[in-house]
């Protein structure tokens, strides 16, 4: 065994003083990480070449022998290395969990002359038609934007990043094994990949299966329908049950492509890596980016651009039959989003001129919110309406989509609520079924009553076609920082038109954000186009801050005088981030004990899909001090009690909880998403990290909770900037002064 600073390594095979005969050669071993450290990947370096090992073996053994929580260590190691007859120096280096690769041991392996030739290069199968089509929607998209993209260039870039092989251990009898997801790429959303496919043993019953992408921890997939099992294996009885589904954490930090680990656990108790896959992951921020101007040979010089670079890399493809079906959907896609004049709903708007209204000062004004919920956006709207009536509005009228918690403040105002059925419109797959939908809502609600109609988030963009169609004024507030068609994943490009068109519909567009805006560029001239920020009543959370003495608070909580507390408050959701802000907190605990006596409070949660994998998460990770609280309309007893405040969403305009965060004082962490950095900034008034980035989340984590003088400068400097920028004195009358402008319904 070897002993290096941050791992224990050995070599079983070949044995030392054994020489194997030179070609492929079988090597086995272990490497465990010590306290502290924490490995994902292994790869040796021989003759020239960079080679994967097949690490992640389970081993009980080791367990034992370190001590470990666990019943298996993931450390054992396998690979066949190309020796040549001679000396031959191979070096072991490990991919760490903040993406880096290091040396962990070298060593020279002697083999005699082969007794016969063995091929180093075995031949592959072929890219898979749906891989091909994959590549080629990437390609597509890291082209966005341009009018005369390089393809050879970029289709160069993309074939060298793709994985081939793609499953690099794949089981054995009594072992069967195949999985349709992810393929060689992939699109991870939030820091979660899709997996489908199916797996069983023989004879054995399997009591779970399991995968990771890092190896820091584990998640079970569900039992699934079992499907394209072939012929000859759907007579094993253990096939019924072989299908299997779930997501997977992938923390943005590990290096493309990323490596999954698949594993089977048997009734008996023991382990077994079944299979072993790379692929090459993209987000949510390439498909923001959009596809290239349209041009139907620039789509043909794309693909190929691509084959051409698969070619060079000696990666063969399937046959024209099986690809041309694939590429269709892409092709589809291509046309009917990538930038060009787009149809129109049919003069269900009118023309593109907007009625000058008489009134510069609205005195009726239509609200149109989603729901109704404790949300930052249907928040942001409440208190614009609670601004509206302190300024002399009469007349205010809410229509919204589901009902909530906001109506009591609403009807507090003497404003009227209404709820619609906004289903029809969510299904709308055509511009002719939103005319429809949109006709029934117009029906319904009366929009000639109004002075001017206040849609608030994208998710209500019909209500300016609706205001059009009335010869209203709108004004429509952005708070997504993504595209429409990104924002919308299962709408048909058909029916995305009507909802971009909006943009150059309205009267005015307000973002919140100079990043927010630089989405929707595409989409209007940019003359009805306004940058107003967010703000914050700090006066009423000041009221509310001094009116109960922080001591209270923790002591309602149950911490001890002594515990620190680190929140993360917003609703549980896969844009949050919080199952890999659980990763983070596991890994600082791991890394730094004392953050073991340190409780971790997500506030937010409720009961979706993701709630309970985060549940999961929370059992598997065994963290006591790491928990999750319902989502709460009194969020300030929380704020009041806290010594730091997270942040790890994915997706950020202008998030309110960064608003409230600063008004107490908490030092923030927090993901440099789109609006944040707007807000704070990094190593001024707050520590910014790359999102999904579990290593820097924790790390800066710690940082903040070892420092705690300096940490306390943080929240200050915090404090200050609100006070100067983002208050609710300082910013109203700015959307004040923008509602005039819409209503005045000067372009």
């Amino acid at each position: 065994m070897i002993e290096t600073g941050n791992a224990f390594f050995r070599l079983d095979a070949p044995a030392e003083g054994e020489t194997p005969p030179a070609g492929l050669v079988a090597c086995r071993g272990w490497l465990v990480a010590k306290p502290g450290h924490h490995f994902v990947d292994l790869r040796a370096r021989v003759g020239g070449r960079t080679v994967p090992v097949v690490y992640g073996l389970p081993r009980r053994d080791l367990a034992t022998q370190f001590h470990a929580r666990e019943s298996h260590l993931l450390a054992g190691f396998a690979q066949a290395l190309p020796l040549v007859a001679g000396p031959n120096p191979v070096a072991f280096e490990a991919c760490t969990l903040a993406g880096e690769w290091v040396a962990v041991h070298s060593l020279v392996l002697v083999a005699s002359s082969a007794a016969e030739a063995v091929s180093a290069n075995p031949p592959h199968s072929p890219l898979r038609a749906i891989e091909f089509a994959r590549a080629l929607h990437l390609l597509l998209r890291r082209a966005g934007g341009e009018t005369h993209p390089d393809w050879s260039t970029l289709a160069t870039e993309l074939a060298a990043a793709l994985p081939h092989p793609v499953c690099t251990h794949c089981a054995a009898a009594p072992f069967r094994s195949h999985f349709d997801e992810p393929t060689a790429l992939a699109q991870e959303r939030f820091g979660r990949v899709a997996l489908r496919g199916w797996l069983f043993h023989e004879t054995a019953p399997i009591r779970r299966v399991f995968g990771t992408f890092d190896l820091q921890t584990i998640q079970e997939l569900q039992s699934a329908e079992s499907s394209s099992i072939p012929a000859p294996l759907a007579a094993f009885r253990q096939a019924d049950t072989s299908g299997w589904s779930g997501f997977l954490d992938t923390p943005a930090q590990l290096p493309q492509p990323r490596c999954l680990r698949l594993y089977a656990e048997l009734t008996n108790g023991s382990w077994h890596l079944c299979h072993v896959r790379h692929t090459l992951l993209w987000g949510v921020e390439t498909e923001k980016r959009g596809y290239p101007r349209y041009s139907r040979t620039g789509f043909l010089h794309a693909a190929l651009a691509l084959r051409s670079a698969l070619r060079r890399r000696h990666i063969p493809i399937e046959g024209l039959r099986t690809l041309l079906p694939e590429l269709r959907p892409v092709w589809h896609a291509f046309q009917a989003l990538a930038p060009r004049r787009g149809p129109s709903l049919g003069g269900l708007s009118g023309d593109q001129s907007t009625a000058v209204h008489e009134q510069a000062q609205p005195r009726r004004l239509l609200l149109i919110s989603h729901n109704l919920a404790l949300e930052g956006p249907a928040l942001f709207l409440a208190e614009l309406a609670a601004h509206c009536r302190r300024s002399g509005l009469p007349e205010i009228t809410v229509i919204a989509g589901h009902d909530g918690p906001l109506r009591r403040r609403y009807e507090q105002l003497a404003a009227t609520v209404r709820l619609v059925d906004l289903a029809p419109l969510a299904r709308a797959a055509t511009p002719v079924a939103q005319r429809h939908a949109l006709r029934a809502l117009m029906r319904e609600v009366d929009f000639t009553t109004c002075d001017l109609v206040v849609a608030n988030t994208l998710t209500s963009y019909w209500a300016v076609h609706a205001a059009r169609a009335a010869h209203r004024p709108s004004l429509l507030y952005i708070h997504e920082s993504t595209t429409p068609a990104a924002f919308f994943p299962g709408r048909s490009p058909a029916a995305l038109p009507g909802i971009e068109q909006a943009l150059a519909a309205a009267t005015r567009v307000s973002f919140l954000t100079a990043a927010t805006r630089r989405y929707y560029s595409a989409f209007s001239d940019g003359a009805n186009y306004r940058l107003t920020p967010g703000w914050i009543d700090l006066r009423s959370i000041d009221a509310v801050r001094t009116g109960r003495s922080r001591d209270e608070l923790r002591r309602r909580l149950g911490l001890a005088p002594e515990e620190r507390l680190v929140i993360n408050l917003g609703t549980v959701c896969a844009r949050k981030g919080q199952i890999l802000f659980a990763r983070a907190v596991d890994l600082l605990c791991r890394r730094h004990p004392p953050a073991r006596r340190v409780r971790f409070l997500m506030v937010g949660g409720r009961d979706t899909e993701y709630d309970r994998a985060l549940a999961a998460q929370l059992v598997s990770l065994g963290r006591p001090n790491l928990l999750v609280a319902p989502e709460a309309e009194d969020t300030a007893a929380y704020y009041g009690a806290a010594d730091l405040f997270v942040c790890s969403s994915f997706e950020e305009s202008f998030p309110r909880v960064i608003l409230e965060a600063m008004a107490f004082t908490l030092p923030i962490v927090s993901s440099a998403v789109h609006g944040v950095p707007e807000i704070v900034r990094h190593d001024e008034e707050a520590l910014l990290v790359p999102p999904g980035d579990t290593w820097a989340l924790a790390e800066a984590m710690e940082q903040v909770l070892a420092q705690p003088a300096w940490a306390a400068q943080l929240g200050q400097r915090a404090r200050r900037r609100l006070e100067q920028t983002f208050t609710g004195e300082r910013v109203l009358p700015l959307h004040l002064a923008l509602a005039r402008e819409a209503a005045a319904g000067h372009i």
